[in-house]
């Protein structure tokens, strides 16, 4: 009902050769493809661990990546058991609902510092027995995305849920209605949200140690909307 309703705002960004498909065919689902998280760190980790047993001494700039990257994934892994454990029941609680996807919760976590890491990985495997031979690795580099995208999904939601929740009589000011949807959809007020949760200190992250506040305030903002975008 709600796409009918937008129909006619919406054709305005359908493009000539989309108008020429049927309504049916135009309409999308979100789909979520599973990334198996857990098994592909578990596997690079293996990998890892068998060249760094298998390279000499005197390799020594190669150890030190692997040993870096080894590091960077048993950080990612402990992140994992932390949402998984503790986050995800927590957030299950304050929502008052199930969250039946959990991998997606995790993909909502990854942030994009993590993105270079798997790019390395991928690097390293060129010209050998690659891990992923059903596009692994860029299942892995796209995580970040994936945040990205349940980030815009969860924006709209809560701007929708914020005008429900204002909207008192079909006569109420629209000033004020503005201005109150934008104090409850400010990054400020969701970063308290986010604080409260516990979202920003387990992130999936590779971010430099001093952030500004300006960019602590806008992840802590766009952490929670990823977390609405996926329920």
């Amino acid at each position: 009902m709600f796409h009918a309703m937008m129909r006619p705002i919406l054709n305005l960004a359908i493009t000539r050769e989309e108008m020429n498909v049927s309504p049916k065919m135009r309409e999308r689902k979100i789909v979520w493809k599973s990334v198996q998280i857990e098994n592909r760190l578990d596997t690079l980790l293996q990998i890892l661990e068998r060249t760094r047993r298998q390279t000499s001494d005197g390799k020594t700039r190669l150890l030190g990546k692997v040993q870096r990257w080894q590091e960077q994934l048993d950080e990612i892994n402990d992140k994992i058991r932390y949402i998984q454990k503790t986050l995800t029941p927590k957030l299950e609680k304050e929502l008052d609902l199930k969250i039946k996807n959990k991998e997606i919760l995790l993909a909502a976590m990854f942030q994009p510092s993590t993105k270079n890491l798997f790019l390395e990985l991928e690097i390293q495997s060129q010209g050998k027995d690659n891990p992923f031979d059903d596009g692994g690795f860029e299942a892995l580099i796209s995580l970040s995305e994936s945040a990205k995208r349940f980030a815009l999904l969860g924006d709209a939601a809560i701007s929708l849920a914020a005008i429900y929740h204002l909207w008192k009589t079909v006569r109420e000011n629209v000033g004020h209605l503005t201005k109150d949807k934008s104090s409850i959809v400010s990054n400020e007020h969701l970063a308290n949200l986010c604080d409260r949760w516990g979202l920003y200190e387990h992130r999936i992250h590779f971010d430099p140690e001093t952030p500004s506040r300006g960019e602590i305030i806008h992840d802590k903002g766009t952490l929670v909307e990823a977390v609405y975008g996926i329920i």
